[in-house]
């Protein structure tokens, strides 16, 4: 009897552990999942923070990358545009120079011809004082001439008019005495028919009385 109850208890006993054995693999069990579960919530979280973390890395490259190429592009405009503005500054410098020297010069065979003109006015002016001189002395020299010249004439028209005059003054003559005894005539002629009325009118009161 005591050997069958020991029995029945260790096998109660054993119906107990293996109860509680399988309660304790079914809890271990649970929580393993539960853990794994915990383990894959965390894993994919790692995985997305990770994948975030890639992205979030590539996009900063992508954005170095960019603004290299940015910085670079600046930096190869402004060298460009230095050089360009250089080369301009040395082109107008050059062409400033060339105008400068063109215009020196100029200025050079400005003054030059200035001083040709000059000198050559002054010969002009001597030239032109030698010519009146010498025109001068031909006037000088002909003006005895042309006043000969010129008197001539007129003594020979003197002399022509007093042949004229000595020529008409026998003819004047002749007519002067032709006409005196017409004039006389006729005078004497004008003296009676005036003192005729006059002699009428004296014969008149003396007839009357």
């Amino acid at each position: 009897m005591a050997a069958s109850k020991v029995k029945d208890t260790v096998e109660e006993l054993q119906a107990q552990i293996r109860k509680l054995a399988e309660r304790f693999d079914k809890e271990r069990e649970k929580q393993i999942s539960q853990l794994e579960k915990q383990l894959e919530k965390v894993r994919d979280r790692l995985n997305q923070e990770m994948k975030r973390q890639r992205e979030y890395f590539a996009k900063l490259e992508k954005l170095q990358a960019e603004y290299r190429e940015r910085a670079t592009a600046t930096v190869k405009k402004q060298i460009e545009r230095a050089r360009k503005a250089a080369e301009d500054a040395r082109k107008q410098v050059e062409a400033s120079e060339g105008r400068k020297r063109i215009l020196e010069t100029e200025v050079r065979v400005l003054k030059a011809t200035a001083k040709q003109a000059h000198s050559l006015s002054r010969v002009i002016g001597q030239y032109e004082k030698d010519l009146e001189k010498r025109a001068k002395e031909i006037e000088r020299k002909v003006a005895p001439k042309k006043a000969a010249a010129r008197k001539a004439p007129a003594k020979k028209k003197a002399a022509a008019t007093k042949k004229a005059a000595t020529r008409k003054a026998p003819a004047k003559k002749k007519a002067a005495a032709k006409k005196a005894p017409a004039k006389k005539a006729a005078t004497k002629k004008k003296a009676a028919a005036k003192r005729a009325p006059a002699k009428k009118k004296a014969a008149a009161p003396s007839s009357g009385s």
